[in-house]
């Protein structure tokens, strides 16, 4: 609660509700104000939890991505933050849908003002999105020219190697016109460590298992530039292009295994394969108008967006059976087109949102390999989507408010490889209803929303094309998997500074992997529909207090899936359980002293459990420690040194049972790092760029 203290010429009595503070229409001469009490961080509106930004430890966190993962009802990576419960989310940044995940290094905390996590979105979103996060940024005022600049550098402790980036961005701002650009390069050098088994029991019991190592390397250029046109308060308009330079990159995987024949070693096979990447300038544009007529809202989006990868392997193999050199190319071609329309107008005592998207996808896969065993493609990928949606939401003052929304998807798929005669056209149409009921209840707030969702499987997902790892293994896609179709149940509640958040969730035709067996025994890794549902329960707690100088932002939860499948191997039919729960700590800890110092210590805890037929059986641990400080007017200049990862438990072991075939592999990551990074910022103001976005799930879904 707020304690004002005013001096002035008559008391006035006033009441404050969130950010505003309300008086009447006598003129006051305001000499002082004095605020005192305690403001929560965290607060439930409808069925979003808003997260406070400016004012808080928060603010000072570094990147968007490093403060992301410390939201309430957040985790994941400073590279890929997920919602509690949910996975990825869709983000949006003052409205602007982030298409490129860059995005999170390029901006910083500094700069938001509150963050909304939407774990349930309503009928305005694509039926794949499970979950949305709407970043808003300070509204900072004036005019001229911004600078921004940050140069971060990550030496890696363990095994030596550094990454280094960087980031320059211009905003020219004059009367109602806003121009803005940035250059961004990113020196990609990722590591995975694993040690694999793999056992495959036919007439005889075949075990594969040793050291397989993964390394990413590629030098990446990103350029930005867009203008903003505020033709007056109820219209703007603008464009932004985001254009991708690859600078090229070279993939390497290498296996060293022993291979058992019952008990006896019957082969040792070394194989060496070296992908080299080679991509034309990707091309994504987004023109938008924002606006209202008399009390129509108008909010239109159009996008374009091109990518291509060529991909050339070499395998080499060396085995004490044979050596062998294999051969392959693989490509692909995207383009898309999309456009979305909301319209809104308010009615009693809320508002009706309507509109409609399309989504215009197109993509050609080719790959070839030099062993006749191996089929090639030659195929064409496309993928059109039309939908139709509309919401109306109503407050009922102090008895809550509701919403109901329905959204409609004509979906028709179409996949074309003639090299192997091989052909599928499906057409869909679907409903998703949305529901949500809000109300506050003394100094509780709660939320209730239900929706159907759905989640079509990446394009790669799709392909049919065998791709060759090994003489033992392979792996492929196919063409023939169906949607999954997931109905969700989210309920939230908060009090100051506690939010609370519990979903039941029930997914059908859940998109996995399975391994098929071979004549000659080899083991074919394909994507597949599970024939039984999954049902999923998720509780999760966050709490945000601040005592002194020690400010916390913590969750602490617990995911269980009820789930089982009948699966046939060589000893016949068995059944087994995927139910062991998935606990999950997350603890941020800020120590704010004067002269601008900062000290953190960040612990991330994600403990062993199933994940649809896969099983973890290692807790994941990261610990780690930040020291930073700010110099100059206003902090202009900030440098700051962190150890991340500083226990080396960032593992990942996963195991599968596929009847037939098993396999066990453990994951070391390359996350033990000393990172410093320095950020001067000169003048800085917001873009005003209000383009939201069309056709985002066909986006994400081509760049797998």
């Amino acid at each position: 609660m707020f304690g004002l203290g005013i001096l002035s010429s008559q008391a006035h009595e006033l009441s404050v509700e969130q950010d505003t503070i309300p008086y009447d229409d006598q003129m006051m001469e305001l000499m002082e104000v004095v605020v005192k009490g305690y403001f929560p961080n965290t607060r439930l509106k409808g069925n979003a939890i808003v997260t406070r930004i400016e004012g808080t430890p928060l603010a000072s966190t570094g990147t968007v991505g490093e403060m992301l993962i410390k939201v309430p009802g957040m985790t994941g990576s400073e590279d890929a933050p997920e919602v509690l419960g949910k996975g990825a989310p869709l983000i949006y940044i003052n409205g602007r849908l982030m298409r490129d995940d860059s995005e999170l290094k390029r901006l910083r905390s500094e700069d938001i003002r509150d963050v909304e996590v939407i774990n349930n979105p309503g009928a305005q979103y694509d039926a794949t999105v499970r979950a949305v996060v709407r970043i808003r940024t300070k509204k900072q005022q004036g005019e001229g020219l911004g600078v921004d600049l940050t140069l971060t550098s990550e030496q890696d402790l363990r095994y030596g190697f550094n990454r280094p980036s960087g980031k320059l961005g211009m905003n020219y701002r004059i009367n109602n016109v806003d121009m803005f650009g940035s250059v961004y390069y990113f020196h990609q050098d990722y590591r995975q460590y694993s040690d694999l088994e793999e056992i495959t029991k036919t007439t005889k019991i075949f075990r594969q298992n040793g050291p397989y190592t993964m390394t990413w390397k590629n030098d990446q250029l990103t350029y930005t530039a867009g203008v903003n046109w505020q033709i007056s308060d109820n219209h703007s308009v603008g464009l932004r292009a985001d254009l991708t330079h690859y600078l090229g990159g070279t993939n390497m995987v290498i296996y060293d295994e022993d291979v058992f024949e019952n008990v006896t070693l019957i082969d040792h096979l070394y194989s060496e394969q070296t992908s080299k990447e080679s991509k034309p300038l990707g091309w994504l544009t987004n023109t938008y108008y924002s606006g209202t007529v008399g009390k129509l809202g108008i909010d239109f989006n159009f996008d374009f967006m091109k990518s291509e990868i060529n991909t050339d392997r070499e395998n080499i193999e060396k085995s004490l059976v044979e050596d062998d050199y294999v051969l392959s190319k693989s490509g692909s071609n995207s383009h898309l087109y999309a456009t979305k329309l909301v319209l809104s107008y308010p009615v009693w005592k809320g508002k009706i949102e309507g509109g409609t998207e399309m989504t215009f996808a197109k993509r050609h896969n080719t790959y070839w390999i030099d062993k006749a065993s191996i089929a090639n493609t030659d195929a064409d990928i496309t993928e059109n989507n039309i939908a139709a949606f509309a919401e109306l939401s109503q407050s009922f003052e102090r008895y809550g408010q509701a919403s109901v929304g329905l959204r409609y998807e004509h979906t028709l798929y179409d996949y074309d490889d003639q090299t192997n005669n091989d052909f599928l056209h499906r057409n869909m149409d679907e409903f998703f209803p949305t529901a949500a009921y809000s109300v506050m209840i003394g100094n509780v707030n709660a939320g209730l929303s239900y929706s159907i969702k759905t989640n079509r499987p990446t394009f790669f997902a799709m392909n049919d094309a065998v791709t060759y790892i090994s003489r033992y293994s392979m792996q492929a896609g196919n063409s023939q998997l169906l949607n999954e179709r997931l109905r969700d149940l989210t309920l939230n509640v908060s009090w100051r500074w506690l939010a609370f958040t519990a979903t039941y969730e029930r997914c059908k035709n859940a998109i996995t992997q399975w391994s098929f067996i071979s004549d000659d025994d080899a083991a074919l890794i394909k994507h597949i529909n599970l024939d039984k549902p999954i049902n999923t329960y998720s509780f999760y707690i966050s709490a945000t207090p601040r005592v002194g100088v020690w400010s916390l932002n913590a969750t602490a939860g617990v995911d269980k899936q009820d789930f089982f499948l009948d699966i046939e191997g060589p000893d016949g039919m068995r059944r087994n359980y995927y139910n062991k729960p998935v606990f999950t700590l997350n603890a941020f800890n800020t120590f704010s002293f004067k002269h601008n110092w900062r000290f953190d210590i960040n612990f991330m805890f994600r403990s062993r459990g199933h994940m649809q037929n896969f099983y973890c059986d290692c807790d994941n641990i990261k610990l780690g420690f930040v020291v930073q400080k700010s110099f100059l007017k206003d902090n202009a200049l900030t440098l700051k040194a962190s150890v991340l990862d500083v226990l080396q438990r960032n593992h990942f072991n996963e195991f599968a049972d596929m009847g037939y075939y098993q396999i066990q592999q453990n994951n070391r990551y390359s996350t033990h790092k000393f990172q410093i990074s320095l950020n001067y910022r000169f003048n800085t103001t917001r873009s005003k760029y209000k383009g939201t976005g069309a056709g985002k799930d066909a986006q994400q879904r081509m760049k797998n």
